[in-house]
Parts: C-alpha cells; sequence; structure tokens
C-alpha cells in the first residue's frame, strides 16, 4: 500500500513537471508573431509587397497581412489553434496565385496581434469579428475562402452569416464534427489556475477554445444544410488531432453544397506545410471557374 502511494505521488510529480516544461517548451516553439520589419523582408523578393493592416470592431483590434492588387478576387486564409496568419506566409508569396488573387491572412481573435491571450470562445462571435475582411472586396467574385483545423468551422460560420459576401469554402482537416472532437486529457488540468499561469497565452487561448468546441459546433449543426458554397474538403488519414471523421461529417451535413473530397492515406493534420499544393490547386480551381 505504501509503494503504490509512493509511485502515485511520483506520479503526480511527474504529470506536474511536464505541465509545467512542455509550455515552457511550446512558447519557445510556437514564435508565431512578425514584427513589421521581417515582414516586409520576407516579401522583399516577391512581385507586390505586403500591407499591414489594423482595424478595431467592438473593442478588440484584429491584425490581417495582405498582398496582391485589391482589384483581383479575394482569397482569405483563417489559421487553426494555435497559429497565426504566419501559417499561411508562403501562399502569399506564391508567384501564381499573386499574379490571380489578392491574398489575406488573419491572426483570429485571441492569437497574434488580435490581442494575443484574449479568448473569443465563441465561433459566430469570431465570424463577425472578421466580417470586415470580407467588406472590403472590390472584385466581382465573393471571396474565396481557406480554413485549416480551427479555422474550417469559422469560414463555415462565415458562410451560414453572410451568404452574399462568402464565394467557395477550402476546408483543411476542419474541425467541424461535435461527436468527433478529441479533447486531449491535459486540456483539463491545464485549465486549472495552479498550471494556467505557466501556460503561454497562445497555449491559453487554444485551450480555452478546446474546451468549448463541443458545445459551439453543436449551435451549428441546424444551419449546415444552408450552405451552398462550392467546398473542398481535404484531409488526412493519418491525422492524430483532428480524424478524417471530421471530413465524413461535412459530407454527410453540407447536402446542398457541390462538393469535392480530397483524402491522402500517408498525410497527417499538417496539410498547409506537408501538402500546401492540395490547398493551392483547391484555391486556382475557384479561380479559374
Amino acid at each position: 500500500m505504501l509503494i503504490y502511494k509512493i509511485k502515485s505521488n511520483y506520479k503526480r510529480l511527474y504529470i506536474s513537471i511536464l505541465l509545467i516544461i512542455i509550455p515552457l517548451f511550446l512558447s519557445s516553439c510556437f514564435k508565431m508573431r512578425m514584427r513589421d520589419k521581417a515582414i516586409y523582408e520576407e516579401f522583399s523578393n516577391t512581385a507586390y509587397k505586403p500591407k499591414i493592416v489594423r482595424y478595431t470592431i467592438e473593442e478588440r483590434e484584429i491584425y490581417y497581412v495582405e498582398v496582391g492588387a485589391d482589384t483581383l478576387p479575394m482569397v482569405l486564409f483563417i489559421h487553426g489553434a494555435p497559429g497565426s496568419w504566419i501559417a499561411f506566409k508562403e501562399f502569399m508569396k506564391d508567384s501564381t496565385l499573386l499574379r490571380k488573387a489578392r491574398m489575406i491572412s488573419v491572426d483570429r481573435p485571441g492569437h497574434g496581434y488580435s490581442g494575443l491571450g484574449k479568448a473569443e470562445i465563441s465561433i459566430k462571435k469570431q465570424a463577425a469579428l472578421l466580417k470586415p475582411i470580407l467588406d472590403l472586396n472590390k472584385n466581382p467574385k465573393a471571396p474565396i475562402l481557406v480554413g485549416h483545423s480551427y479555422g474550417g468551422p469559422i469560414i463555415a460560420q462565415m458562410a451560414m452569416d453572410y451568404p452574399e459576401l462568402v464565394g467557395p469554402l477550402v476546408m483543411a482537416a476542419p474541425a467541424i464534427d461535435p461527436k468527433n472532437e478529441k479533447v486531449f486529457w491535459v486540456s483539463y488540468p491545464a485549465d486549472w489556475f495552479l498550471f494556467r499561469w505557466a501556460l503561454p497565452r497562445s497555449i491559453r487561448v487554444t485551450n480555452d477554445e478546446k474546451l468549448s468546441h463541443v458545445e459551439e459546433l453543436n449551435k451549428m449543426l441546424p444551419y449546415w444544410q444552408q450552405l451552398h458554397n462550392p467546398t473542398t474538403l481535404i484531409h488526412g488519414e493519418k491525422d492524430g488531432l483532428v480524424p478524417i471523421e471530421n471530413s465524413y461529417f461535412g459530407e454527410k451535413m453540407m447536402l446542398n453544397a457541390p462538393l469535392e473530397v480530397i483524402y491522402d492515406p500517408k498525410l497527417n493534420h499538417l496539410i498547409p506545410w506537408k501538402r500546401p499544393d492540395l490547398i493551392k490547386n483547391a484555391i486556382l480551381k475557384y479561380l479559374w471557374e
């Protein structure tokens, strides 16, 4: 009995240490913000120079980076969690896309320079906070929205709420199925005050979003069949973070949307980095239509 208690105490101590050390490690890995000078240097060899924009809505500042002629069709990129506009940086430097599109990549509320650390757990509210970007479109074609992971339900919500402003959707590993929302056990102790203080702000926001995600996805259930947007679902069968069943859910629910599905048996969750060509080709297809 004494041995069991000692082992149990060591286990608790081990877990506690991990909960402190891992976030500190993550904070050094997730460098998701770039200063203006570094952004201009990053795009110094591209045909179009970046435009850095900040706007305020409902007392929140939203930050995004834009490239390309503003008369071209708009492509709006929305990242997952944790993340920032930088997740789609390489797309915005792509010469083929630059010739055909105005590209905008945004820091979602609570991430990057959009109020880092101040979570917005409502998917509907996030969509509303990002709507002003849609209003900037100067092209007759409605904007193409690209969402990775948590960005998937955001672009779906934007299409539900602003159908006249949203065009085709490209959903890469979208976290959209409430029955297949994968919550890891560490999310619960990470929400305790004892450990929360040690977490980087980006991870705290991610955890807040994670713990509320099922409830938020359930709110969307009645509205999926309202979507008529041409949509491409891209998912890896080896995705251990957002199971491929999420995209199966999309197939089942988006009955009135023209769908194309791309399922890769070797691909994991990191589609924008591992297989950017799949996203790029989907964008180009919609730009040509």
